[in-house]
């Protein structure tokens, strides 16, 4: 089978891997990767994922080694029915104010709508999205405005998320504030539901609702001052699988090049799932960046289950790990490694998808090729869709580990991708997978 390129993945260790990531106050990039907390006031005139990031459709595949056809990838048509986003062009209010033109412009990891601990001292805080008519069914996900992590260790500084809040809808609202709503979903209720991750999605029935709501109970003790900071809200039309699986909705797991390419960030843009949107309009994959900088396999494997918990309603879980293995973790132990998380997603239903490891040139890596030839093992042994070859794109493209541009105050180390590379595994994503698509 023919292998475009794709990537997610992996070093800057906060727990210890290859480089060190850290979560850093705003203005200041952590040392080998940590990208810094966004500040409250986002960042004006950047791209945005509605597509104004200078890309158009023919410039989506301009970057693969090879686009894959339906010929050359198991699972074409495994995505025949779209969840278009439509919160972009909703009525949104607030209180605090300042969500308007904020919560649903396209762009990502800015800081966004912030809520400052005196605000939610003093009660709940809110944002309203009124929506057009219709839908049965939502996917609702919220981002925080700058973490860096899925998921960080206790007692590490956090840049946004809450730590509780319930999801509401409605029919009869006509400023987020009034009329009668039902809560749909409950995060923080208890101390075993208390939210610890950077992005989330919850699934609602919404026939004959118009309005959904975020109210937001509580900040997490280790919050970085700025209180809580959302980014952005997205809303995809789930109806037509009905209450099934949505069949658009990507997971990307991995290391700390996960964490920073799958981020949306404006310097990121166009995103997977805009890059799939610009080829085929209809679709507008639902995803959530789930790097942990300095992750191996083991380490993937044992929140593999947290993972599929949290996050039941997304169908495709990218595997994006090897560059920190290579050469600690034995080629055999890799591969028993990877084989039980490819089983673990399967079992629940999901479809595992592992790209190639990238190549590094920092001269510690050589082994890499031998963990890419396990990966190429896996996929054909488990009839797997196959990820793109990241291998091949940065052997390729040297000069995408050179900075600048990196974003953060990043240093360059051939092994953590630039910015442009970072932007081209999201582009390199959609053409590797774009035979999946009608």
């Amino acid at each position: 089978m023919k292998r475009a390129v794709l990537g997610v993945f992996l070093l800057g260790s906060l727990f210890g891997g290859a480089c060190t990531s850290k979560n850093t106050p705003a203005g200041q990039g952590g040392a080998g990767g940590g990208a810094g907390g966004a500040s409250s006031d986002g960042s004006a005139g950047a791209p945005s994922d509605d597509g104004n990031a200078g890309a158009t459709s023919s410039d989506a595949g301009n970057e693969a080694t090879g686009d894959v056809t339906s010929a050359d990838v198991a699972g074409a048509g495994l995505i025949m029915r779209p969840n278009p986003i439509i919160s972009r062009t909703a009525q949104v209010f607030s209180s605090p104010a300042g969500a308007a033109g904020t919560i649903n412009d396209g762009m990502y990891h800015n800081g966004g709508w912030a809520v400052r601990l005196p605000t939610l001292a003093a009660g709940p805080a809110w944002v309203a999205l009124k929506l057009a008519a219709g839908p049965t069914r939502v996917l609702v996900s919220w981002d925080d405005g700058g973490t860096y992590n899925y998921q960080d260790m206790p007692g590490v500084t956090v840049y946004g998320f809450p730590a509780s809040y319930h999801l509401d809808v409605s029919s009869d609202s006509t400023n987020g504030d009034d009329g009668t709503w039902t809560t749909a979903v409950t995060v923080g209720d208890t101390p075993a539901n208390v939210n610890q991750v950077r992005t989330r999605a919850h699934a609602l029935d919404f026939a004959g609702k118009t309005w959904v709501k975020m109210v937001i109970t509580a900040a997490p003790p280790t919050e970085s001052g700025n209180g809580v900071q959302i980014a952005e809200i997205d809303v995809h039309d789930i109806s037509a699988t009905g209450p099934g699986l949505p069949e658009d909705t990507w997971f990307f797991m991995g290391d700390s090049i996960t964490a920073f390419a799958y981020d949306r960030a404006a310097v990121h843009q166009p995103s997977f799932a805009k890059s799939v949107n610009m080829v085929s309009p209809a679709f507008y994959p639902a995803m959530i960046n789930g790097g942990i900088g300095g992750e191996r396999a083991a380490d993937g494997l044992a929140r593999l289950p947290r993972v599929l918990d949290l996050n039941p309603d997304y169908r495709f879980i990218t595997l994006g790990y090897g560059t920190n293995d290579a050469g600690p973790t034995s080629v055999s132990a890799f591969k028993t490694t990877m084989q039980s998380m490819i089983d673990m997603v399967k079992a629940a239903g999901r479809i595992p998808i592992i790209p190639h490891i990238p190549y590094s040139g920092d001269g510690g890596h050589g082994s890499i090729p031998a963990y890419n030839a396990v990966i190429d093992q896996l996929v054909e042994s488990n009839q797997l869709v196959p990820g793109p070859d990241l291998y091949a794109h940065f052997m390729q493209n040297p000069g995408e580990f050179t900075c600048p541009p990196c974003n953060g105050g990043r240093t360059p180390d051939n092994l953590h991708p630039n910015d442009v590379g970072l932007q081209a595994m999201n582009t390199l994503w959609a053409n590797a997978m774009r035979a999946l698509y009608p």
